[in-house]
């Protein structure tokens, strides 16, 4: 146990174009700043001793510590020394940077895009996403107050509850190119341009590691069709076909926007399954947990590949209950007769 924790915070989560085609709530810089601040004192109720903080273009992490006025926190709290300014490259290099830092437990602060940047840096420490972003399937809508006091419990006491999630990893002819951990989406896009992506009649498949009916985003569409849980060792897979579709499923792609997607073909997919793509003599654009962001060139082919091996997360209710059980909360047990 390090009693270390890092916590990373996208100043640029919730604030994409789906904000003006949909109509979903902004979380502004200065909500996530009052999240951060309660994320801080969880922490220290948890009896974390040292607090890493990523820097960002806002300063998010110096203005929830200024916001506690004279209130000094028992943790040591300091910002992570690097370069900013990069976009999701930031969450990456700080994942990677806290991970060498041994840090317990990473708090997440974005939607599904941050915490994807995060999977690629954080290696074996598990993650506490907070949902703050645009689609968020893999991040939680939780209290910062609870979500602090569960990732101080995992770093202190290594009790925590924590699971494995799956992810996409992409490969092209070159190898490995990027993963995914909610969905990856063929596009008939040759530009990536705007990143986010809502034009259902842009997208030709669906491929997801998880697909539920109560969640929102393009991987909505297969868990109105056909559920996948995220613990279950299986994902799916969606053609499009608007000219001789075999369903059709109304889905919640963005929030308050509704689509009536032409499905073709869909198959569930077993771990380590691959999909292949094949551009044929068109580029296709790689929208991965809801932006665009890998090109398959024109006469490339590239692969899509199901993998129990993604980002381990803290089940957070779970947790706080184990950890309840073995007296964590219980302050007596400090004090001498």
């Amino acid at each position: 146990m390090t009693g270390k924790v890092g916590i990373i915070a996208n100043p640029a989560s919730g604030k994409d174009i789906r904000r003006l085609v949909a109509f979903g709530s902004v979380f502004d810089n200065q909500e996530k700043v009052s999240i951060v601040r309660r994320i801080l004192l969880g922490l220290e109720a948890a009896g974390v001793e040292e607090i890493i903080i990523m820097p960002d273009t806002y300063g998010i992490g110096e203005r929830a510590l200024e916001g506690l006025g004279k209130r000094k926190l028992k943790p040591r709290v300091s910002l992570l020394e690097m370069e900013i300014g990069h976009g999701a490259t930031d969450s990456t290099l700080a994942a990677q940077k806290m991970a060498a830092m041994s840090v317990g437990a990473m708090v997440v602060l974005g939607g599904d895009g941050t915490c994807r940047a995060v999977a690629k840096g954080c290696g074996k420490v598990p993650l506490v996403p907070v949902s703050t972003g645009t689609n968020n399937v893999f991040p939680r809508m939780v209290e910062g107050t609870i979500a602090g006091l569960a990732a101080g419990a995992v770093a202190t006491t290594g009790a925590g509850v924590i699971q494995q999630a799956k992810k996409l990893d992409i490969y092209g002819p070159e190898d490995w190119r990027d993963l995914a951990l909610v969905d990856a989406v063929v596009t008939k896009e040759a530009f990536i341009a705007s990143r986010a992506l809502w034009d259902m009649d842009r997208i030709e498949a669906i491929v997801a590691t998880r697909a539920e009916p109560d969640t929102i985003g393009l991987s909505a569409v297969a868990g109105c069709l056909s559920p996948v849980t995220p613990e279950e060792p299986a994902g799916i897979h969606l053609e499009l076909d608007r000219e001789e579709p075999t369903a059709t499923v109304l889905a919640p792609i963005a929030p308050g926007l509704f689509s009536a997607v032409p499905v073709g073909r869909w198959q569930r997919l077993t771990v380590g399954e691959k999909v292949i793509l094949k551009s044929g003599d068109k580029p296709r654009l790689l929208a991965l947990d809801g932006e665009r962001e890998v090109l398959v060139r024109a006469g490339e082919e590239a692969k899509i590949v199901l993998s129990a091996s993604g980002p381990f997360v803290v089940d957070i209710g779970a947790t706080l209950k184990r950890v309840q059980g073995e007296g964590f909360f219980n302050m007596a047990k400090n004090v001498r007769p």
